[in-house]
């Protein structure tokens, strides 16, 4: 660190193409009082933002950088290096957004920030985090592509500064009246992804008054690639799921398809396995599986042509196919043993016979075989009060005394 009393934040940046990169030097303030009551960094004696006195005797010019100054400057380092880390450790795009926005408030000293993400027919914009009171006003609103400052920006892929928004004729401060939030200057960077447009993230009105510079155009981008590859990563995830989604309900149209009468069958399985699970506070991967398992859980037919699936209750193959088929799929590896006890009972009669009961049995697999059991019966059209009867009847024996006590409070 030098005598200018800031910090060199190096980063390098790679495009689509590899052999290309963009190296930005990031230089935010550290001489300067922060708020001991919301935490903004500013040069005056009073907090913009929320009114508190800063607690210092020394006016910023005569300052000099001390330690927990340099320790808030490893802190805004080690911002960039959370967010990074946290496009790779979770699906919670919102959540990293939101990280994105706080930092580029804290780097350039702004009063309020926003991402907003192009729609799917590439007209719109909308809000998808921003800062500041009327932040959940902001996420109903549009802005259509080409107008204002945002839709300049998207419509151009340029980023944009405009220090004094009035005498700018792209300004329409429509947004502003909705929000109550008056916006006096404005800094606008485009979110692409291998040339090809996700939204644009801006912060607004400099917190000291001061002109947004070429510097803070660099912190604001470097932010918006991390906002960037969230967004992309989110979707990628996204269309994984569908489309797995979909090939589950394709597979169970296959093997539903024998009998037109067990339409739906399996749906409603997984329906009622995954209320149990909630019941039981099970999630992440654990309910997951439950729910793969209960979906997929008579795809073993597919390969049994000669048995009909209105046989599933004696048929013994189509665990044992199920779970052949499935147990190699990473996705699904976890379901397959669910799917192979599905049909064995608590006490552990049922098949396979290989000796497990109890808690022995995965409880994915218990809950399944109670749920199976009373979908069967409402097939069969028995009223739900003798439906009710049977699993108490059951309890302890075929059934897990525990997942059947929470079936019978739920279908109340």
């Amino acid at each position: 660190m030098g005598s200018s009393g800031r910090i060199a934040i190096r980063l390098i940046l790679r495009d689509s193409n590899p052999a290309a990169t963009t190296a930005y030097s990031l230089l935010p303030e550290v001489n300067m009082p922060k708020c001991s009551n919301c935490g903004f960094i500013f040069r005056y004696d009073k907090c913009p933002r929320c009114g508190t006195l800063a607690d210092v005797k020394s006016s910023p010019s005569e300052m000099k950088p001390s330690v927990s100054q340099k320790e808030e400057n490893k802190s805004d380092l080690n911002q960039f290096f959370e967010i990074a880390c946290s496009i790779t450790t979770t699906s919670d795009v919102d959540a990293v957004l939101k990280k994105v926005g706080s930092a580029a408030e804290k780097l350039t000293l702004t009063m309020a920030s926003s991402i907003m993400l192009l729609d799917d027919d590439k007209k719109n914009l909308y809000f998808k985090v921003a800062s500041g009171d009327k932040g959940t006003i902001l996420t109903k609103l549009k802005v259509p592509v080409g107008e204002g400052i945002a839709g300049w920006v998207a419509a151009n892929k340029e980023p944009l500064i405009i220090q004094d928004v009035s005498v700018d004729p792209r300004f329409t401060g429509k947004i502003d009246s909705e929000s109550g939030f008056r916006t006096k200057s404005i800094l606008c960077v485009p979110l692409i992804v291998n040339d090809e447009l996700v939204g644009v993230a801006e912060v607004l009105n400099k917190i000291d008054g001061s002109n947004f510079t070429e510097n803070d155009k660099a912190i604001l981008t470097s932010l918006s690639n991390f906002a960037a590859v969230a967004i992309v990563n989110a979707r990628n995830i996204s269309n994984q799921q569908n489309f797995f989604a979909n090939v589950f309900e394709i597979l169970t149209n296959a093997f539903e398809s024998s009998d037109r009468r067990f339409s739906g069958h399996c749906f409603k399985v997984a329906q009622l396995s995954t209320a149990i699970a909630r019941e039981l506070n099970i999630t992440g991967q654990q309910y997951k599986d439950i729910y793969y398992a209960a979906i997929l859980h008579d795809v073993g037919f597919i390969i049994e042509p000669e048995y009909s699936i209105m046989e599933h209750g004696t048929n013994k193959i189509h665990p044992l196919n199920g779970f052949e088929m499935i147990k190699n799929i990473n996705l699904l590896k976890s379901a397959a043993d669910l799917i192979k006890y599905h049909h064995l009972m608590y006490d552990g009669s049922g098949f396979p016979a290989e000796g497990l009961k109890k808690e022995a049995i995965p409880v994915g697999s218990r809950i399944i075989s109670l749920v199976e059991a009373v979908e069967d019966m409402r097939f069969s059209v028995y009223p739900e009060e003798k439906i009710r009867q049977m699993v108490e009847s059951q309890k302890g024996m075929k059934f897990d005394p525990v997942i059947a006590d929470i079936f019978l409070k739920i279908s109340e």
